[in-house]
C-alpha cells in the first residue's frame, strides 16, 4: 500500500464517515436508528438514487460501505450483499450494524479491500446486478484503476450506480472563496470533484453513462447541525423552494451517475 493510500485509510479509520451522528450508546439499535435518520434527511436523494427494494434478491456490490447505512438497507430489502472498504474500522462497524438488527441469517458480507485493485472481490467470482458506490471513489489516489477494476467484474447487464462530488458545484464554489471544507473533519487527504472531461477519461471505452443529475446543497449552519437542530443558513431560508431545487440541479454538490458497460 503506497503512503497516500496509507493515509486515506488512517483518515477514515479515525473518524468513519457519519460515526459522530448519534450521541446515543455506541453500536446499539438506537445509535444506529439515529445516524441513519440524520442521513436521509439531510441526504434524502439516496432513496430515489440507490432505490433498495428494487434489488431483492439481487446481487449487489457496494464499494465503500462505511458504516453501513446504505449497506443495511439493501439487506433489509433482500439484497444478497456484499460491501468493500479500506478502512477495517468501518467494516467492524458493519458487522456490528448486522447484528444490532438482527440480520445475520441474510448472510451479508463484508470485506477490508482496496477499491483499486478488489483483489478479495475478485476471487469471489460472483456476477453482479448492481455495483453502488456513493461518495467514495472521489477519495482514493486512483479513480481511474477503481473503474478499470469496476469493468473487469461488471457484465453488460450489470447496473453501476456511482455518486462523485460534481466539480462545477456551490460546495466548490465555496472552496474558492471560503474556509469550507468538503469533509466534516479536517485534513481528507484525497478530494476529487469531477466534470464531463473528467468523466470522458475515466469512462472512454469502457462505460456509457445511462443518467447523469446533480443533486444536495446543504442548506444548514454546521454549528446547529452538529446538535441535531437544522437551523438554515440566512439566504437559504428566505429563499423560495423552487429556486432551491433549481439550484440543486444545477450546481449541487453530488453528481449521481447510472453507467452500462460498454
Amino acid at each position: 500500500m503506497n503512503k497516500t493510500l496509507s493515509k486515506v485509510k488512517k483518515y477514515w479509520n479515525k473518524r468513519p464517515c457519519n460515526v459522530g451522528h448519534s450521541n446515543k450508546e455506541f453500536l446499539t439499535k438506537e445509535y444506529f436508528d439515529e445516524v441513519k435518520k440524520k442521513k436521509y434527511f439531510v441526504e434524502k436523494h439516496i432513496l430515489k438514487f440507490a432505490n433498495f427494494h428494487k434489488y431483492k434478491n439481487k446481487h449487489v456490490l457496494e464499494i465503500g460501505c462505511g458504516i453501513g447505512t446504505d449497506a443495511i438497507e439493501f439487506i433489509k430489502n433482500g439484497a444478497k450483499y456484499i460491501g468493500v472498504d479500506l478502512s477495517d474500522k468501518s467494516i467492524e462497524i458493519c458487522k456490528s450494524r448486522v447484528n444490532a438488527y438482527a440480520l445475520e441469517k441474510k448472510n451479508p458480507i463484508f470485506i477490508n479491500d482496496d477499491c483499486e485493485k478488489l483483489v478479495k472481490v475478485k476471487k469471489l467470482k460472483k456476477k453482479f446486478d448492481l455495483i453502488y458506490s456513493f461518495g467514495v471513489i472521489h477519495h482514493t489516489p486512483n479513480m481511474k484503476k477503481v473503474f478499470d477494476n469496476i469493468y473487469k467484474i461488471a457484465n453488460k447487464s450489470t447496473e453501476i450506480k456511482i455518486m462523485l462530488y460534481a466539480k462545477n458545484s456551490y460546495k466548490n464554489f465555496l472552496l474558492n472563496h471560503t474556509k469550507y471544507r468538503f469533509e466534516a473533519q479536517k485534513g481528507c487527504p484525497v478530494v476529487y470533484t469531477v466534470d464531463d472531461n473528467d468523466l470522458d477519461k475515466l469512462f472512454k471505452g469502457k462505460f456509457r453513462i445511462v443518467n447523469q443529475y446533480q443533486d444536495f446543497i446543504f442548506p444548514y449552519q454546521i454549528k446547529p447541525y452538529k446538535k441535531n437542530i437544522y437551523k438554515k443558513i440566512d439566504h437559504f431560508n428566505v429563499m423560495p423552494k423552487k429556486t432551491f431545487e433549481v439550484l440543486n440541479k444545477n450546481i449541487g454538490e453530488h453528481l449521481m451517475l447510472e453507467l452500462r458497460k460498454i
